[in-house]
């Protein structure tokens, strides 16, 4: 019998399965050229952040209807056996509000991702420490 509590229709994220998270900027104009310019290309493999990324994308929920959406983020995750995943994350920096999170596989399904772990990841992302712990 198989069990599925999932919320998401990407299903459920083992960050135990995840290698490595890369994360690249999105740039869509000269306008957003600057902002990538403070925001250098993250490559996560801690275990810890892994699975503070893999929490956040679990406790995500599906968003009904149309999306019109600019990504700040686009995030691939990498899995032991080499499989890859990738994903548009928009977050912002402001803290308080919830994240988006879209399969790139169907651009048309947004998920919105809590406050509580958006905020963390714009901790990893954007806080003054090194997420990768360099």
């Amino acid at each position: 019998m198989v069990l599925s509590g999932c919320q998401n229709a990407f299903g459920y994220i083992n960050a135990r399965w995840i290698h490595e998270i890369s994360l690249t900027y999105h740039q869509l104009d000269q306008q957003t050229e600057q902002q990538a310019a403070n925001v250098e290309p993250k490559s996560i493999s801690d275990a810890a952040l892994i699975k503070t990324v893999a929490e956040a994308m679990n406790k995500s929920k599906r968003i009904q209807g149309e999306l019109d959406y600019a990504p700040d983020f686009i995030m691939k995750l990498v899995y032991g056996d080499g499989y890859t995943e990738e994903y548009a994350l928009g977050l912002g920096k402001e803290k308080g509000h919830n994240g988006l999170l879209v399969a790139s596989v169907n651009s048309g399904k947004g998920y919105s991702i809590p406050a509580k772990h958006a905020d963390k990841l714009r901790d990893m992302i954007y806080g003054a420490a090194s997420a990768d712990g360099e």
